[in-house]
Formats: C-alpha cells, sequence, structure tokens
C-alpha cells in the first residue's frame, strides 16, 4: 500500500496475523506474566528481612524475586519503553487483574465512580512513582525479597481494587500504575507505533467499529477499551497496544511498526504537566543511578546529605538520601535550566519554561535511563542461572559468602557499556535540539535549555563510565 503510514508493519507477516486471528491475544501472555509474578511473590515471601544490610547485597542478586524484579524487569522495561514503546503493558498482568475486578463489579451490579479530574490527568500516578523511590530508598524494598513480594501483592491488589471501584475500563493502567508515566514519556519518541495504514480509509468507514460502545465488553474483538480514537491518535495518549482495534477493523486498516516521520503520531507536542513533572523527578533519580556505579562520583553527589546526617542524627540516611536526589538535586538542576531558557529568549512564565524544557530533556532522561539499565543487568544477569537452581537464594547467598562459590563475572564492564551508550545519547540530543523546530516559536528556547542541560550532565557521568575500570 503506497500510501501506508508504516515503512515496515508487523501486523502484514505470519506472527502478526496469527496474533490478530487468535482470541488468546493478549490474554494469554498476560495470563502467563501473572502466573510469573505469583511465583516471584512465593520465592520473596519471609525473605530476608531478618538480614543485616550487608549480606541483602548479596541475597539482592540470588533471590529471584528481587533479582527478576529490581536486576531484570525493570531494566528491560526501560529497555522497552525507549525502543518499543508501550509495549510491555500488551503482556501486564496488571491489567488482566484490573480487568477481572471491573467485569466482576459489572456483572454483580457493584455501584462503580467515574475517575476524578486529578486522577484522569495523572497526578496520581507520579505521587505513586515518587513514594516508590522513597520505600527504595528509605527501606530498601529492592534489596528484601519479602518487601519485593509485598510490593507485588500490593500491586496485585490494587488493580483488582481499582477494577472494582472504578467505572472505567484499565482504571489502574490510567490513574495508578507507577510505572505509567515513564512508559508515556519514554515512549514519545519511539517510531514503533500503532498507526492507521491510511487515514482516508478511516475518514470513509461508517460503522467506527473500534469506538462502538457496544463492543466494548466483548472478550475479544472489542472496541478500544481505553476509549481512545485509534484514528485519530496524539502523542503519549495510553494506548497499550492490546490490539484490539486492529482485531475489530473491518477494512484491515490498523497497523503497528516502524511509523513514518508524516504519520499524527509523531507529531512534536509538549508534555503534559504530570508527564513533564515525571521527567523533572526522573532527572535527579537517575543522576543518583548513573553517578552511583562509580565510588569517586558517588561520594562527591552524597556530600549533601552526608551534610544533612549530621545535623539530623535520629534520621535514617536513606531518607536523606532521597530528600536529595528526588526533589533538592533536580530543583537546582531545573533552577539552572530555567535561568539559561531566559537567556536564550524565553520569556513566559516558570510553568510554561519548565514544560518546554522538561520536553527538551526527556529523550535524554531516557537514554540516560537505559545507560543505567543496561549497567544493572551486565552486573546482575550472570546471577540469574543461580538463581534459577536455588530460587529463594539465602543457601546460594551463603555458599558465596563463605567462597565456596565464585561469584559471576559482569556480562559487559562499565566501560563498555558507557561508550556504548555515549553515541546513542548524542544521537537523541540532537534529535531533541532539530525537532524543537517543529513546537511553538514560544517554546524553542525552554526546549533547546532542556536538552542541552540534561545532555550535558549526563554526557558528562557517561564519558567518566567510559574512562572508568578495566
Amino acid at each position: 500500500m503506497t500510501s501506508s503510514l508504516l515503512r515496515y508493519d508487523l501486523l502484514r507477516t505470519r506472527a502478526g496475523r496469527f496474533l490478530l486471528r487468535s482470541p488468546a491475544f493478549p490474554i494469554a501472555l498476560q495470563a502467563m506474566a501473572l502466573a510469573g509474578v505469583i511465583t516471584l511473590i512465593g520465592v520473596g515471601v519471609g525473605i530476608g528481612a531478618d538480614r543485616p544490610a550487608v549480606e541483602l547485597m548479596t541475597l539482592r542478586k540470588t533471590n529471584l524475586s528481587t533479582l527478576v524484579i529490581w536486576g531484570l524487569w525493570w531494566p528491560g522495561m526501560i529497555a522497552v519503553a525507549v525502543t518499543f514503546g508501550r509495549a510491555w503493558c500488551t503482556v501486564c498482568p496488571m491489567e488482566l487483574v484490573n480487568r477481572v475486578g471491573n467485569t466482576l463489579a459489572r456483572t454483580v451490579g457493584w455501584p462503580t465512580a467515574h475517575l476524578s479530574r486529578f486522577l484522569r490527568t495523572g497526578w496520581m500516578i507520579v505521587l505513586i512513582y515518587l513514594a516508590l523511590q522513597l520505600l527504595v530508598a528509605g527501606l530498601s524494598i529492592h534489596r528484601v525479597p519479602h518487601l519485593t513480594a509485598v510490593f507485588l501483592m500490593v500491586l496485585l491488589g490494587g488493580a483488582f481494587a481499582t477494577g472494582l471501584v472504578f467505572r472505567e475500563q484499565r482504571s489502574f493502567c490510567k490513574a495508578f500504575c507507577p510505572a505509567g508515566a515513564l512508559l508515556s514519556v519514554y515512549g514519545r519518541s519511539t517510531p514503533f507505533q500503532l498507526e492507521m495504514r491510511d487515514p482516508a480509509v478511516c475518514a470513509r468507514c461508517l460503522t467506527k467499529d473500534c469506538v462502538r460502545a457496544e463492543h466494548r465488553h466483548r472478550f475479544d474483538r472489542r472496541s478500544c477499551p481505553s476509549l481512545l480514537r485509534p484514528f485519530d491518535r496524539t502523542a503519549s495518549d495510553g494506548c497499550v497496544l492490546c490490539l484490539q482495534c486492529a482485531k475489530v477493523c473491518p477494512h484491515d486498516n490498523v497497523g503497528v511498526g516502524l511509523v513514518a516521520l508524516r504519520a499524527p503520531i509523531r507529531r512534536r507536542v509538549l508534555l503534559r504537566p504530570f508527564e513533564a513533572a515525571f521527567v523533572m523527578v526522573a532527572l535527579g533519580f537517575v543522576s543518583h543511578e548513573v553517578v552511583g556505579e562509580v565510588a569517586w562520583l558517588e561520594a562527591g553527589f552524597h556530600f549533601v546529605p552526608t551534610a544533612m546526617s549530621a545535623y539530623v542524627p535520629f534520621v535514617s540516611f536513606g531518607w536523606l538520601e532521597a530528600l536529595w536526589f528526588l526533589a533538592l538535586f533536580p530543583m537546582a538542576v531545573w533552577v539552572v535550566i530555567a535561568a539559561f531558557a531566559q537567556v536564550l529568549g524565553h520569556r513566559q512564565g516558570l510553568r510554561s519554561v519548565l514544560l518546554a524544557a522538561a520536553t527538551g530533556a526527556a529523550p535524554v532522561v531516557a537514554i540516560a535511563h537505559l545507560a543505567k539499565a543496561a549497567a544493572k543487568v551486565a552486573a546482575w544477569g550472570g546471577f540469574l542461572p543461580l538463581a534459577l537452581r536455588d530460587p529463594y537464594g539465602a543457601g546460594t547467598a551463603q555458599r558465596l559468602g563463605d567462597h565456596a562459590l565464585a561469584y559471576p563475572p559482569e556480562l559487559l564492564s562499565l566501560r563498555v557499556v558507557g561508550w556504548a551508550v555515549l553515541p546513542v545519547l548524542a544521537l537523541v540530543a540532537w534529535r531533541a535540539w532539530r525537532c524543537r523546530r517543529e513546537l511553538a516559536s514560544d517554546a524553542v528556547p525552554g526546549v533547546a535549555a532542556g536538552a542541552l542541560g540534561a545532555s550535558l550532565l549526563f554526557s558528562t557521568v557517561l564519558t567518566i563510565w567510559s574512562w572508568s575500570g578495566p
């Protein structure tokens, strides 16, 4: 089809056609993921809660629950978001559990409420993400298998409960998923999207099966459960690639793959306020993560919380560290970026400059986060065979501590990861700089300041990675 907006369409392949014909997609994949989550809960509950911090540094890599969730799945989700958008949502078990709760409430006539405006605008997602980072820093839930299992149980319970309480389908995904803002922001820049093959076909369509209300609660071949208009998509609109619109389309006009630059979904627009807030917080968190890979750099980064701990010794260092990298440090960086935007000619208010600057910085922050994800998988990936043999991990950790078992080597050195990601960061920064011209002229100085500021910060750290270690 010469007018197609997709350069390469996965749904034109044999595997893609199989998925569209199968009523088991995506529910079978979600069920398998749910079984995996339940298994990880089982091997995490009761493990590590009584261990000292020094032992947890090893146990977190030998226990299958903490290894998979924090060492493999979370980094993997970041990589998938950067390259394939919200593809993880296709197999996420939380959507399945939320759907079960929603179906149960509708079947028994349970009274349900609409999502409030506050919830619809995504701010709760940012608050939950902040709360999760606070728990990681303050309680080290990423190091304690038992707390990781509790976290997974809270996610499953929250997904089910929100399905019971709220009328909207995918209420958990829309308003409560702790990864929702990350997936929305990081998935913006990828050319891998769901899009109409030929907009003219949709314009002529009289039935609009992809949005018809009577199709919404089918088991398969539903109209869009997220209440989107697939033929009129916008950037980070919440599409979770369930492909129901492709299944129900009578004209076979929905594709998924590499989308042409002229496609509407590729239009450059400013981030929404909650997305900009996420980027502002994520810049501090990602800075903390990438700096932590180099000991002397981490010591310098933690100078402020270390100094603070001398004045408030009754407060755990983890909470002070969280205050630093989630609030004080990003605040200082964004003040500098906002001032730079003023120098470049931005003349509107603070809200306007921060929205523009966060839009420019977002793809750079995403690549820096990807660098950390790659470094973590390289450092933790070698422990997977050990964790599969001993899922609880306590025995393996003991043998490692007694030197009866050798520590697995890193899959890649930090230096290799640094050299590999630096050119990607440079390319993304260059594209962010160029794309500023596609936005309104009054946003250009802010976008440029955000892109340049984030690029300078993270390219400096990755350059240090490239010259560190063997």
